[in-house]
Order: structure tokens, then C-alpha cells, then sequence
């Protein structure tokens, strides 16, 4: 069974005792397996649907419009991913998703356009950004209450944070048209963020819990969806866990709004000295999310 948490109400205006409140849900029986619908979010239910009018409009342009804004190692990775662009991570074949990114870009790296290029068909999209990002922020911070840490023990590494919304379209005649063999449409992994933040218009998702069963996420009208990703295990070094997670083959079609909570560039995530010790020696090695991250995208999205 997928656990369910109340916020109080919108991040933005949480208080220590709200933060408090939601780290105690986190850190209980509702959030050990990593991932829970929360309700109670405070963002607006209408601006949420205008993001999907926003999707809906942009995939039915034509390919030649829309690789126009082609996702590149040059783009920072905002932009455009067409069906099949993006290389499976668990078997040879490719993704059957058309993918667009938005959100915060670095200055240690190149960008020979203006980010306002890649958001110009979004900007209700980047005022759900907006929202999430303080949501983010919230949960964070309430990650860290639960394990007894400081709030801002996960917070500290964000300075510019590189946060990504990502706006998802799985067609159901897409597995076919991307020549895929297998039984999914996305491949099963974690996410290389703090934490994710779902909404779907039809189901689709699936999580896998602690046991390794599978679960299907359904729609829930009014909430949202969240999962830890594996920086927030890295750094807990392992007492948050973060959550497997796939996509199967979708009878219609299907729109997903996919929020990722994520550092600044070039932070080293290791397991944090407060939670480590000679009976608990650090589990996972470090990551920096520099070079090592744009590594992981060179390698599934090429170009």
C-alpha cells in the first residue's frame, strides 16, 4: 500500500512546527519505503492543469518545431528529447518518451543561448516551477528533522540549485514506433536527485517497495506524488531510502509533470559525517554532481 501524508498546507509558508510535523510523517511507518502521495500542497489545482494544456500544445507540434530546442550538452539538457533519444540504463534499447526540461542552469558551464529560448512555450510551467521548488525546500529540510540532523544539514549543499522540471509524453503507440521489445516505457531506476515531485494525468507509474513488489501508482485527484532520489539516501547514508521506479507500457496516452529537487553543480554528495561512524561506515561513495552527472547524461542522451 502506497502511504499517504498531509502538509500543512503551502511550503512557502510553513513554519518550524510544520517542518517539524511533516519530518515526524517522513521519518514514521508512512515514510520509511521512500516514497508517499502528499495532499494538502497548497498549489493551485487549475494552474496545474493549465501546465498540461502548456505539454499539449507543444508535442502536437511538428517534429521539425520541436527539434528546434533540441536537449545538448550545449543546452545544459533543457530543452527537447524526442521518442527514443534517450538511451535505456538497463537494457539495450532506448526510452519510449518524449521528454522537454526546463529550470535553473549553472554558469561553470556554457550556454550559447538564453535559457528564456527553452522556456518560451512554458510559463505557466515555470510558475508550477516555482511552487515546487519551495516544496522541495520544505521536505528537504524535513529529511533532515527526521533523522534527528539540523533542517538545513541538505539544504547547505543547494546554493544555485540546479532543479529541473521535466514535461513527459508517452504516447501509446510509442513503444512501437521506438522499435522497444520490452514490457516498460521507461527503464526501472533512481533518481540522481534529492528528491522527486510526480503529477500524472493517466496511471502508469510503478514504485518498488523494500519487499521488491512492484505497485501501481493510480491518479489521485487533488495530490501529488514523491519520491526520494539517491542523493538524500547517499547523503543519509541509507536510513532514507530512495525509490526504484518505472514506467509500463500505457494503453492511452499519457502526460506526466516530473519535478526534480537537485543541488548545485559540482557538490560532492558522500554519506554525512553526523550519521557515519566505526558501527556505520559510509555505504555509498561519493558523487559530485559536476562532471560526474553530465557524465550520466552524455551517456543516455549522446549529442
Amino acid at each position: 500500500m502506497i502511504p499517504h501524508i498531509r502538509l500543512p498546507g503551502h511550503a512557502a509558508d510553513w513554519t518550524s512546527t510544520d517542518r517539524a510535523a511533516v519530518a515526524a510523517d517522513i521519518g514514521g511507518d508512512r515514510g520509511r519505503e521512500g516514497f508517499f502521495f502528499i495532499h494538502n500542497h497548497g498549489i493551485p489545482a487549475d494552474l496545474i492543469k493549465a501546465v498540461y494544456m502548456e505539454m499539449r500544445q507543444f508535442y502536437q507540434l511538428s517534429l521539425t518545431e520541436k527539434s528546434q530546442y533540441d536537449a545538448t550538452e550545449q543546452s545544459q539538457f533543457l530543452g527537447y528529447r524526442g521518442l527514443g533519444r534517450e538511451r535505456s540504463r538497463t537494457h539495450g534499447g532506448t526510452e519510449s518518451c518524449e521528454q522537454y526540461r526546463i529550470g535553473n542552469t549553472t554558469h561553470e558551464l556554457p550556454m550559447p543561448a538564453s535559457v528564456d529560448f527553452y522556456h518560451a512555450h512554458f510559463p505557466k510551467s515555470l510558475e508550477l516551477f516555482h511552487h515546487l521548488t519551495h516544496l522541495g525546500d520544505g521536505i528537504l529540510a524535513a529529511c533532515a528533522l527526521a533523522l534527528g540532523l539540523e533542517e538545513d544539514s541538505f539544504t547547505a549543499a543547494l546554493g544555485s540549485p540546479l532543479h529541473r522540471l521535466g514535461l513527459n509524453h508517452y504516447g501509446a503507440s510509442h513503444p512501437s514506433d521506438a522499435d522497444s521489445t520490452v514490457g516498460y516505457a521507461m527503464s526501472p531506476h533512481i533518481d540522481l536527485s534529492s528528491l522527486t515531485i510526480l503529477d500524472q494525468d493517466e496511471p502508469g507509474l510503478e514504485v518498488r517497495d523494500s519487499d521488491g513488489k512492484w505497485l501501481e501508482v493510480p491518479t489521485v485527484p487533488g495530490t501529488l506524488f514523491l519520491f526520494l532520489g539517491d542523493y538524500v539516501q547517499r547523503w543519509s547514508n541509507g536510513l532514507h531510502r530512495a525509490a526504484p521506479h518505472r514506467v509500463r507500457r500505457v494503453r492511452r496516452d499519457r502526460k506526466s509533470i516530473q519535478y526534480k529537487h537537485r543541488p548545485d553543480y559540482g557538490v560532492v554528495v558522500r554519506p554525512l559525517d553526523a550519521l557515519t561512524g566505526r558501527a556505520d561506515p559510509p555505504a555509498y561513495p561519493p558523487l559530485n554532481t559536476g562532471p560526474e552527472y553530465v557524465a550520466v547524461l552524455r551517456s543516455i542522451l549522446g549529442r
